[in-house]
């Protein structure tokens, strides 16, 4: 393993347009000096290939690279269900191929329509859960555990991601995202002191949040919240409160590694590692 600069951090998305595979974003870790990246449902593995999987681990070990978690977005209230938790299971498979402990899929995914679910909360709701248990089943049968994310408009929020986690009846894991607590018009502390001992894997990004009763005029690019606005924002200049959160997840004792949820702005290598450079800060204080 190399002796990486930024211990605890995990490459999550292609942070510079021109990447277009795994091995590529593995060799900017190598050079970035981060230990981890997160596999996701696409380049080698936009499908759920075993053999991908097991190339791209031997490649990540020579190099001295991890994979920390296998990530996909799947919205299983919709569509053909069926098709895609089969297509989940498959992912629990390259999660193994990998050499990681879990599985994180979304649920209802989508980001764009607060109002998409209603008169239809419970349906999606349940349906949503019962997915989340076939899912969850195959993959502990073969030793990975599912963990989930607040995320989107249905499955968010302390509220709502606690009814989940008390009624699907499985032991599943939570992942972190500082940011998307925002669609649900909530904090991320308030999540981390409901769900912190079930915390296994945690997404850093920011977002620069603007309740409803302060919006004079809709931005220009971003996100509807239940009752506010989302845009993206480089880390630390938006609502998420790194110096604060940071060090509350690492004193609960966290040790897990935390996806870079957020790219390079303009492709800036410099730029990005000074974000690097924040966070860390903001861990050891």
């Amino acid at each position: 393993m190399q002796t990486a600069k930024y211990k605890q951090f995990s490459l999550y998305s292609p942070v510079f347009s021109w990447i277009t595979s795994y091995k590529q974003l593995i060799d900017v870790a190598v050079k970035l000096g981060v230990p981890a990246v997160e596999g996701l449902n696409f380049f080698e593995l936009s499908t759920p290939d075993v053999e991908a999987a097991k190339e791209l681990r031997a490649y990540a070990e020579e190099r001295g690279i991890v994979f920390s978690c296998m990530s996909l977005a799947v919205d299983l209230v919709g569509g053909d269900t069926a098709k895609l938790i089969e297509d989940s299971k498959g992912y629990a498979d390259v999660a193994k191929a990998l050499g990681v402990p879990y599985l994180h899929h979304t649920i209802a995914f989508n980001i764009t329509d607060p109002t998409v679910f209603d008169g239809r909360e419970e349906e999606s709701f349940q349906c949503g859960m019962e997915a989340v248990r076939a899912i969850y089943d195959y993959a502990e049968s073969i030793g990975i555990r599912t963990i989930f994310e607040d995320q989107g408009y249905l499955f968010n929020g302390v509220k709502n991601f606690g009814r989940f986690l008390n009624e699907v009846e499985r032991d599943v894991g939570v992942v972190a995202d500082v940011g998307n607590i925002y669609f649900a018009d909530e904090s991320i502390e308030g999540f981390l002191e409901a769900f912190m001992p079930r915390v296994c894997h945690v997404h850093l990004k920011d977002f620069v949040y603007i309740p409803a009763d302060s919006v004079k005029e809709e931005p220009p690019h971003g996100y509807i919240s239940r009752h506010g606005y989302i845009s993206d924002c480089e880390v630390g200049q938006g609502a998420v409160n790194f110096k604060d959160v940071l060090p509350t997840i690492r004193r609960a004792g966290y040790t897990g590694y935390y996806g870079l949820e957020f790219v390079a702005p303009q492709d800036d290598e410099q730029k990005f590692l000074e974000n690097l450079d924040f966070l860390q800060a903001c861990m050891e204080l």
